[in-house]
């Protein structure tokens, strides 16, 4: 268990089981204590689930959660279709790990947009509006996500919840910088 998580957990008053917490929870705790239940970012708009073909760029961040939750949102790049790939639907590339294994064997996926969309109930999509957006860049992000999945086989021991997670990677592959609180 992350010490500052538990630190956070203790000052607001939510409940955890010392070192055996579930971060997740205990963050979810926090946020509801704070009161935050919009987690969309400021800077994102959202993308009608019907509109998704004409709506999406390859590069695109997107983000997805269940409608109407207070879940986190789940991050990845829109590459879109590949020729020969996934019989040439969409795909997203994405940084995610399994819950059950504290996400310490997360690896960098490509799968098909619908894929990353399944998620319990309707799904709201979001898309990250960059100041700096350019072709190019929409570009560049589509390619050095491709390329991370391609050539990063394994990122055992890579995830961090609060300084490398799907958001992190996401909003690297689109601006090169990092935003994290942890080294």
């Amino acid at each position: 268990m992350n010490s500052l998580m538990l630190l956070v957990a203790k000052i607001l008053g939510v409940k955890s089981e010392g070192a055996d917490s579930d971060v997740f929870a205990l963050m979810e705790g926090a946020m509801n204590v704070m009161g935050i239940h919009n987690l969309l970012p400021q800077s994102a708009r959202r993308v009608d689930i019907a509109e998704v073909a004409t709506e999406l760029l390859s590069g695109d961040q997107i983000l997805i959660r269940t409608a109407g939750s207070n879940e986190r949102f789940h991050h990845g790049i829109f590459v879109g279709p590949i020729s020969g790939v996934q019989g040439g639907k969409n795909l997203v590339v994405d940084f995610w790990g399994s819950q059950d294994a504290g996400k310490q064997e997360a690896k960098i996926r490509l799968r098909t947009l619908g894929e990353f969309m399944a998620v319990p109930g309707w799904p709201e999509l979001a898309v990250m509006c960059w100041d700096s957006d350019t072709p190019e860049l929409w570009e560049f992000s589509a390619a050095l996500a491709l390329g991370l999945h391609r050539d990063l086989q394994d990122c055992s021991g890579l995830y961090h919840l609060l300084g490398r997670n799907c958001d992190h990677f996401a909003t690297w592959c689109r601006t090169l910088r990092t935003r994290h609180i942890c080294s």
